[in-house]
């Protein structure tokens, strides 16, 4: 646990044990439930079967002092699965102190930030660790142990991050689906110094011109990503370098239209300098057929020119063309439908998503994604035999 935790921690005991009044602290959060259904049987020997089902659990707590400068907010998640043990795990997502003071914001604590605009690749989003066994989840991260500053200006928006206690990917068990052919090793290879005395830093600039909203960021840190190499034949371990990162979010918003632009440029200890870029639109078009329903369309292109010694991408040349239905009813009912084609080889993936409250503090959400064809050189061709249905059910208190 991390001296920042521990600090965060002594902070917290000590204001519900003193100042801190049982009116001022809101408890919120989910219980879930979910179900996913796997037609084909595993490409590798003991996989689990057709049916994956698992609990969730993620509690809030959050207190704000009366002046509303001061706030406390704890984040927890946890999952209990049924066959695959490596997907039962607690993660604190958010447990941060945040203060704000005449000209500027500090946070301490475990934290999560997203940055992008992107629908098809997450590719700027550097600060949080993906969280890998959330496979029905692309946003899920993990908490991450930082001190923030930040300061919203007329000029702009400016924060700085220094982070500490880097957060490992995590991977799918011997039973678990979409996993790789071999086990991979909890042991890591650093190409610095031990990750729990490693530092990250990061900045970021953020501001609207008229219809634009523009972001520049840079990283120096512990890659989030891992070159996975073979060990023994039968296991692959993780190695991490340090990298450097800058990167450039931009969206212009028009009437019916969005355009959105994420680019990186990044460099390591153990390759050489790449560079990256998602760029697309969204068309929506508003009361389609005479309805209160919006329906839009978006079409993204992903270019990633990555070299050896990187850790893979299926992003090198690829299209995504999709759709998004959102029924503007009271019950928030929306879909979204997508299809990635790689351009040099023609791997097809789909992937969709339904989301609906059906009662007071119940909502469900339904999810596929199929791999239509996968060539065999293909990154994803190692998952070609783990098309999926997810049915979530959610309690929110």
């Amino acid at each position: 646990m991390t001296s920042i935790f521990r600090c965060l921690m002594i902070i917290y005991a000590s204001l519900i044990t003193s100042t801190v009044r049982a009116d001022s602290i809101d408890f919120s959060g989910y219980i879930g439930a979910d179900l996913s259904y796997f037609p084909n049987t595993g490409l590798y020997p003991g996989q689990l079967g057709d049916l994956q089902y698992s609990l969730v659990l993620a509690p809030e707590i959050n207190w704000q002092s009366d002046s509303g400068n001061t706030q406390i907010n704890v984040l927890a998640f946890g999952r209990i699965d049924s066959s695959d043990t490596k997907r039962q795990h607690i993660d604190l997502r958010e447990g941060y102190l945040r203060h704000e003071f005449d000209d500027f914001t500090a946070l301490i604590g475990v934290n999560k930030v997203f940055w992008g605009v992107a629908e098809s690749r997450r590719l700027v989003d550097i600060i949080n660790q993906v969280d890998q066994l959330e496979y029905t989840d692309n946003d899920a991260r993990l908490g991450q142990p930082m001190l923030t500053i930040s300061t919203d200006q007329d000029w702009g928006a400016l924060s700085g991050f220094l982070m500490t206690g880097f957060r490992k990917l995590e991977f799918a068990g011997t039973k678990g689906r979409l996993r790789l052919p071999y086990p991979v090793s909890d042991s890591a290879v650093f190409s610095h110094t031990s990750r729990e005395k490693a530092k990250d830093y990061a900045l970021r600039y953020y501001n609207s011109f008229g219809d634009f909203d523009l972001g520049l960021s840079t990283f120096n840190g512990t890659s989030r990503e891992a070159v996975l190499k073979p060990v023994g034949g039968n296991s692959f371990q993780p190695n991490y370098s340090r990298i450097t990162q800058t990167g450039l979010d931009l969206q212009y918003t028009g009437d019916s239209t969005l355009l959105k632009l994420e680019a990186i440029t990044r460099s390591g200890d153990d390759f050489k300098r790449f560079e990256a870029m998602v760029a697309g639109l969204e068309y929506t078009i508003y009361q389609v057929a005479d309805t209160d329903a919006d329906l839009g369309f978006i079409a993204e292109y992903n270019y990633d020119n990555r070299g050896t010694n990187t850790p893979q991408t299926i992003f090198q040349k690829d299209a995504f063309v999709g759709g998004r239905w959102v029924a503007n009813d009271s019950e928030d009912t929306s879909a979204v439908l997508g299809m990635l084609i790689d351009l040099d080889d023609g791997t097809r993936s789909f992937q969709g998503e339904f989301n609906r409250r059906l009662a007071n503090g119940l909502s469900l959400k339904m999810q596929f994604r199929a791999l239509g064809y996968s060539n065999a050189t293909n990154a994803q061709d190692a998952f070609r035999r783990d098309d999926f249905l997810a049915i979530s059910l959610k309690h929110f208190f």
